[in-house]
């Protein structure tokens, strides 16, 4: 710890030499402990090196209270937890109107039942002539992330691809199909 403290003094000094070696003794151990909370590997590294940044970025507020280890490791929670929470968030905002358009389907539904339900099922029917024709890749982002629950953020790190242009290409596939669905529906004379 000795050894430790001595870098921390040296990283304050403006030593960022003294900082990496800091950071390397404790890089395996900041990212293992964000991989508890965190199950993807990929948001973990990135969390960790953030954890890490943070940690430079406010040396100055170490006040050696707690081995330089422990105090990573309660910069690496906090980075978790945030992440953790905004996930939430995010999936909340993402699910948040289902429920009120599934009641406004359901009561509109009971005004006239049997022309609305065979209006849906052309549509259901529709929609599934469309998924089957997208090209496979498109069919493959779909499925994993609308009927398998895989998030914007997974499907990036597993196609090395940022979360904004993961999220741009479901985008883009749901006008796709929304254009899909009103053709067939055209063509069929059924109102979209």
């Amino acid at each position: 710890m000795e050894e430790e403290l001595k870098l921390v003094e040296e990283a304050r000094a403006g030593s960022a030499e003294a900082f990496c070696r800091l950071a390397r003794l404790h890089q395996r151990r900041v990212r293992t402990y964000i991989g508890r909370f965190v199950r993807d590997a990929v948001v973990a590294d990135d969390l960790a090196q953030e954890a890490l940044i943070q940690a430079y970025r406010t040396l100055s507020a170490y006040r050696g209270e707690a081995p330089p280890g422990s105090w990573l490791l309660g910069i690496a929670r906090v980075m978790a937890l945030r992440h953790l929470q905004e996930e939430a968030r995010r999936k909340a905002r993402e699910t948040q109107g289902l429920p009120m358009l599934l009641a406004q389907w359901r009561a509109r539904r009971g005004e006239d039942s049997a022309p609305e339900q065979a209006r849906h099922e052309r549509q259901l029917a529709a929609l599934g002539e469309c998924l089957r024709n997208l090209p496979e890749g498109s069919a493959a982002l779909v499925r994993r992330h609308y009927f398998e629950g895989a998030t914007a953020t997974a499907l990036a790190a597993q196609l090395g691809k940022k979360d904004g242009t993961v999220r741009i290409l479901l985008f883009r596939i749901r006008e796709v199909l929304r254009e899909c669905v009103r053709r067939r529906l055209a063509a069929e004379g059924v109102e979209a």
